[in-house]
């Protein structure tokens, strides 16, 4: 599930995919029009295991800069049926 967060100054937020389709990583998901914020993502249990920067920096409660197309973990299940 992906949740979109709209910050200060975010005037729409533009989904461009469908909802139950997949997203490759690096591919486009949708996009902040006029200004830029967040996008909180929940995982069933089990589903990925965190990189270890991720665990590092959220047990010290610190933020952690992610871009297009960098990774957040390793997939623990390959079949999603």
């Amino acid at each position: 599930m992906a949740v979109c967060v709209g910050a200060m100054m975010v005037g729409t937020i533009q989904t461009t995919v469908e909802e139950g389709q997949w997203v490759k990583r690096g591919e486009e998901f949708g996009y902040f029009a006029f200004g830029g914020s967040t996008i909180v993502l929940l995982f069933e249990p089990g589903v990925l295991e965190w990189d270890e920067d991720l665990l590092i920096n959220g047990r010290a409660a610190l933020e952690t800069l992610v871009r297009v197309g960098m990774g957040l973990g390793t997939g623990l299940r390959k079949n999603y049926a």
